[in-house]
């Protein structure tokens, strides 16, 4: 099975190699790295010299900061073509700081190919360098009818999709104008493509990653279930981080359907909003813990930042 991960990079240099390392030690696999880097101004780019003369890794230097590392993945899809796609069964996304366990890609084939499935995710070994404590970030949870309206599927880094996938994805990509929605993720933007558009997502109970947390690592950080990354999850919900996600999903929402009312049912006043949380609750989140999270924040007071 050729598989082709597509790694993000952006003033890495403390971790990539042992991630470009850890990629190209997959077994049972024929990998190959595509490195896009995001205009680093550290040495990420002189440490990834030591993969130069491995034909397995290819390194792409971005002309223009994409602002995000998000932004960076997605735009590596449009920039790939689709001759080069078609050579490969499997593509992947990799983070720049994380250690993927060796079987990692081979589990995500062989799910992929046993359950029919185009988009492949999984739980996390939450990793806190600081600390060397290690725990299991839970995606497993049953997938529910409207989750994709409000979750993504996983971390971006567990993602494993077919070739057919990539290049749907890529279409979709040519047309979204994704560097201007504020708070965009790609890790929900790939769920929310795969289960709209009727594709079949498998998520792995297993966990294949090290997800390191660092003092560098923002976006980590709010994975933990520390006091800092409560309030800055309530700071971003308060400040209506889930309307404005809502309006960029519902431009891919068909008028008059389910999905479409329940995003303007979401967003138009406290009561309606209550009305959908009512009548949908526990299709709309996977896990019931965080539906029940869900109930409670989405009934806080909300100021939206224009």
């Amino acid at each position: 099975m050729k598989i082709l991960v597509i790694l993000a990079s952006y003033n890495g240099e403390k971790y990539i190699k042992e991630q470009v390392d850890s990629i190209l030690s997959q077994v049972g696999v024929d990998v190959n790295v595509k490195i896009f880097d995001d205009v680093s101004s550290d040495k990420t780019l002189q440490v990834l010299e030591v993969f130069k003369n491995d034909i397995r890794v290819e390194i792409k230097k971005n002309s223009i900061g994409s602002g995000s590392a998000a932004n960076n993945f997605l735009n590596a899809i449009q920039t790939i073509n689709e001759e080069l796609i078609n050579e490969y069964d499997l593509v992947a996304f990799a983070d720049q700081d994380d250690i993927w366990l060796p079987e990692k890609l081979k589990t995500a084939g062989t799910m992929l190919t046993k359950q029919g499935s185009s988009l492949y995710c999984s739980n996390l070994i939450l990793w806190d360098e600081k600390s060397n404590e290690k725990s299991i970030i839970n995606k497993s949870f049953s997938q529910k009818k409207y989750d994709y309206l409000f979750e993504g599927g996983s971390a971006g880094c567990t993602y494993v999709f077919t070739n057919e996938f990539c290049l749907g994805l890529k279409k979709v990509l040519v047309a979204t104008n994704y560097t201007q929605w504020k708070n965009f993720s790609h890790d929900w933007f790939v769920y929310f493509y795969a289960r709209a558009t009727g594709y079949k997502v498998s998520i792995d109970s297993n966990a294949f990653i090290l997800y390191r947390i660092h003092s560098d690592n923002v976006h980590g950080q709010l994975n933990k279930n520390s006091l800092y990354a409560i309030k800055e999850r309530l700071k971003l919900i308060k400040q209506g981080w889930y309307f404005k996600q809502i309006k960029g999903f519902n431009k891919f929402t068909r008028p008059g359907s389910v999905e479409n009312r329940i995003y303007h049912l979401y967003s138009k006043n406290y009561l309606s909003r209550l009305y959908v949380l009512l009548r949908y609750n526990f299709e709309l989140i996977r896990s019931s813990k965080k539906f029940i999270q869900f109930f409670i924040i989405s009934l806080l007071p909300i100021r939206i930042n224009k």
